[in-house]
């Protein structure tokens, strides 16, 4: 007879109780919650959105070349004025006349005028909270370009093709030049570049706050 009672307490302890299973529910659902603000916090869409930026200088220059036409990345392009002012856009020169035109004249040289005359690919908003520029160097910030040039004051730097306009040619050939992202109501998420070399080469780096270089 004690046997049997012993076996059953065994039985008995082998499961969870209900305060172990709160406890387990309560540290899943904390660490859950970790999680999730990690992946929502302003470093990880700072360094979302320069993985974004970089993706689209790789297409607009894979495009160029494909097309036979120059591809811009625009960082100050007025048309289309559709009301978005922290935004970047990409478009093909088709005409080569260094202007984003639309479906209004022969732009690819076919002798008709229709929808494939649009010059503009893309317009890319810049999230919530995320702007162009770096962290001022007062605050940890970096004092110059990862090639240790003058750091553009409006965070777009490609002096070949103008301050604010990266062109790739049908070559795949670019200017030499970084567009900056920065979270200014964070300057512990850091500054990120995003650019090219002389020969079209996508390229990014990092500059943590306080960190002291670019990597």
């Amino acid at each position: 007879m004690p046997k049997l009672i012993h076996s059953q307490k065994i039985k008995l302890n082998a499961g969870f109780t209900l305060v172990e299973l709160m406890v387990t529910v309560g540290v899943i659902a904390i660490v859950a919650g970790l999680t999730f603000g990690n992946l929502n916090s302003t470093s990880y869409r700072l360094k979302g959105t320069a993985k974004t930026l970089k993706a689209n200088m790789q297409k607009a220059r894979l495009l160029a070349v494909k097309e036979n036409c120059p591809v811009y990345v625009d960082f100050d392009l007025e048309e289309p004025d559709d009301g978005i002012d922290n935004k970047y856009t990409i478009w093909k020169d088709l005409n080569d006349n260094g202007t984003c035109d639309d479906a209004t004249t022969d732009n690819n040289g076919d002798g008709a005028i229709n929808s494939l005359d649009e010059e503009l690919i893309e317009t890319v908003p810049l999230p919530s909270g995320i702007s162009f520029g770096t962290v001022a160097n007062a605050n940890g910030g970096p004092a110059v370009t990862p090639a240790a040039g003058t750091l553009p004051t409006d965070g777009v730097g490609f002096p070949d093709d103008g301050i604010n306009k990266l062109r790739f040619s049908p070559q795949g050939t670019s200017s030499n030049g970084n567009a900056y992202l920065y979270a200014p109501a964070n300057n512990e998420a850091g500054t990120h570049a995003v650019g090219t070399n002389n020969i079209g080469r996508v390229r990014s780096f990092y500059f943590a706050t306080e960190g002291g270089g670019w990597n």
